[in-house]
């Protein structure tokens, strides 16, 4: 190296290329500054680290260091210079005026907090949870329900047929027969679950749905029992006002048999209180005294209720939805009403 005060000279350097960059104007500029001071052919600060080979020993490690830290400097300044002379230029390309987009809340779907809801009332009822499978047979889903083989409800047009005599459940009655079956009484179950029938899908009906039945057997269980636990039921539900009717029906597996409605007061956005019409929200009845004895119990010895509603029903009611395909369709705009 020749020259003769090369600490100096990185210091001339340095002042040289940080006024350098300072003048700068655009990108291009910039770049150009870079090349000269810092590339690696003819940069300036490289050709004084190149020359290091011929300092003396004593010489090389100081002037190395001075020269390692004036390349640093003048990189930094460079690097800030881009991002100053780039700002203006890339905020453009966003509209710091529209509002931020809000944050998503994840909620419970509306059936599962229908089905809590019902299930935490039973449970409070004295009720505890059973289950069973999807896939059943005929005697589990019909004749041990006192229904024939030969009744519309066992036609291949309603009921979604596996193979040989397995099929999809079409209520989630079998979990009855099952449990008592396997356990001796007393019984107070309630059985929620997935159902499947050949229906249309429209505002009414979908072929695969939720469905929760409850069961009560035990000695001395009476209409009475029947009635007060729906009606409790139905208050602690749709709230302490709520009026309760039992229907005559016809079911195969419960004599007799019951629709049960409700007519409730609900206010209005604008403050204004208004009575709705009776609205059916499930199926019940004293259960038919064969199928006690399909599941082995003595029918002179021992009664029951049972019942079965629809939780998707239940929350067309409740929230005013009027097509139940809405639950379904995962709209956002429409869950995200039910975030707690």
């Amino acid at each position: 190296m020749t020259d003769p005060n090369p600490l100096a000279s990185l210091k001339t350097l340095e002042e040289e290329a940080l006024g350098a960059i300072s003048g700068a104007t655009d990108a291009g500029e910039v770049e150009a500054i870079r090349i000269r001071f810092l590339g690696r052919k003819d940069g300036r600060i490289s050709a004084l680290l190149k020359g290091l080979g011929g300092l003396s020993a004593e010489e090389r490690p100081v002037i190395g260091q001075e020269a390692n830290r004036v390349k640093g400097v003048v990189q930094a300044a460079l690097d800030a210079k881009e991002g100053e002379l780039a700002g203006p230029a890339a905020s453009q390309e966003y509209d710091l005026t529209l509002p931020a987009r809000g944050v998503w809340r994840g909620a419970a779907h509306p059936i599962s907090q229908a089905m809590d809801e019902i299930w935490g009332i039973f449970r409070d009822l004295g009720f505890t949870r059973a289950r069973g499978p999807e896939a059943d047979t005929e005697w589990y889903n019909f004749v041990a329900l006192n229904t024939p083989l030969d009744h519309p409800a066992a036609d291949e047009q309603d009921t979604l047929y596996l193979q040989d005599s397995v099929l999809l459940r079409s209520h989630t009655s079998p979990v009855q027969v099952r449990t008592m079956q396997t356990h001796e009484p007393p019984i107070r179950i309630i059985a929620p679950g997935w159902v499947y029938r050949r229906d249309t899908y429209d505002a009414t009906h979908t072929p695969a749905f939720m469905q929760i039945e409850g069961l009560v057997v035990d000695e001395g269980i009476s209409f009475v029992d029947f009635k007060a636990t729906l009606a409790e039921f139905a208050r602690r539900y749709w709230g302490p006002g709520t009026q309760v009717r039992f229907r005559p029906s016809f079911f195969p597996f419960t004599e007799p048999s019951a629709e049960v409605d409700v007519k409730r007061v609900v206010t209005r956005a604008d403050g204004t209180r208004e009575e709705t019409d009776w609205l059916e929200i499930m199926g019940a009845g004293m259960v038919d005294p064969a199928v006690l004895e399909n599941a082995g119990y003595d029918s002179e010895r021992y009664t029951g209720f049972a019942f079965g509603m629809g939780p998707a029903r239940i929350a067309m009611l409740k929230y005013g939805v009027r097509d139940l395909r809405t639950f379904f369709e995962n709209d956002i705009r429409f869950l995200s009403q039910f975030a707690r």
